[in-house]
């Protein structure tokens, strides 16, 4: 997304207190000024830090999208149904709804429209909350000395939460600096899932193959597994997910690589497509560590270079004077 000739349009600012701590909405009735400093700073903090690929997420409701609150108040006002103000405040009472858990602080709420995003004529709304205000020393020159005084105030550059919700799309663009800690913003009141991008698809199938590698128990299935694993990226340039996982059928329960797929996308925040490709050099440079580091059992692990493979384990229990290990190591080709 082209940002460069973004500007905003309008802005207004509320106080969004903890509802279950009994603190105050405060409403404002009317636009906040705003010169052209505080506009550039707002366009290269707020904006700029929220349109990235790993912050896309996609309205969602379990019935009907029309009855999610943020999207449909969005809606409402790119239809030309409800005019700024209302629509901020709409917004605002719909998050003091949310602010239930006790760990959640009151801030600030700003609400932008902004116009000529990624286009003429195309525009967005972004919803950003503020709880923490900065300290910060000021400086003033007077009478051939400076005088050091104190103040606080909103670093934008500084995201605690924030919202882009796009007038031609459903996408909208999250953050929530503190979201594993509540993840209120997210779900509660945004209600968004998070969309895959290649980088954080990678991590999550690279956190998925290293916890199958780990729950096969048998020394020698697990090598077996991590090398047709190796062969399967040397292969083909491109993997999916049906075909990874496919690689533990022989060596785990389908529940139990079901479970494993299931974790990694509770903690992702979003659940991988089957049939989705990825690059599988990408994919092999996260997981060579892994691939290269071998069960011997007894609680004992070994990390070989990648040009050798092992190839067999031999163990020979001497009691109590301790074991020998014979292990048969084959250099790759």
């Amino acid at each position: 997304m082209d940002i460069t000739q973004a500007r905003i349009d309008r802005l207004i600012v509320h106080r969004v207190g903890n509802k279950a701590r009994d603190e105050a909405l405060f409403l404002t009735e009317a636009d906040s000024a705003l010169d052209t400093d505080a506009a550039v700073m707002i366009l290269h903090g707020y904006l700029k830090g929220i349109v990235a690929e790993r912050r896309k997420y996609r309205f969602r409701h379990d019935s009907d999208i029309n009855l999610n609150e943020v999207f449909h108040y969005s809606r409402q006002f790119f239809g030309g149904q409800c005019d700024f103000i209302e629509l901020s405040q709409r917004v605002a009472r719909h998050l003091y709804s949310k602010t239930q858990h006790p760990n959640i602080g009151a801030g600030d709420l700003f609400v932008i429209l902004f116009a000529d995003l990624d286009g003429p004529g195309s525009r967005a709304i972004g919803i950003f909350k503020s709880e923490v205000r900065e300290e910060f020393l000021t400086l003033d020159e007077s009478g051939g000395s400076f005088k050091l005084g104190h103040a606080s105030g909103i670093n934008p550059k500084m995201i605690d939460k924030g919202a882009l919700l796009l007038e031609s799309d459903n996408l909208v663009y999250a953050l929530d600096r503190a979201g594993r800690e509540t993840k209120y913003w997210q779900e509660d009141f945004l209600q968004a899932e998070r969309l895959p991008d290649p980088a954080s698809s990678g991590r999550m199938m690279a956190q998925i193959l290293e916890s199958l590698a780990q729950d096969i128990e048998d020394p020698l299935s697990q090598l077996k597994f991590k090398e047709n694993l190796r062969t399967l990226c040397d292969s083909t340039p491109e993997l999916s997910t049906s075909q990874v996982t496919a690689l533990a059928d022989d060596y785990l329960a389908p529940q139990h690589i079901a479970a494993t797929v299931s974790e990694a996308a509770d903690r992702s925040g979003f659940a991988l497509d089957r049939e989705a490709r990825l690059p599988s050099e990408g994919l092999y440079k996260r997981i060579e560590r892994s691939l290269n580091k071998s069960t011997l059992g007894h609680g004992i692990s070994l990390l070989l270079p990648s040009q050798f493979s092992l190839q067999h384990i031999h163990s020979l229990d001497q009691g109590e004077d301790g074991m020998v290990l014979t292990l048969t190591l084959k250099r790759r080709e």
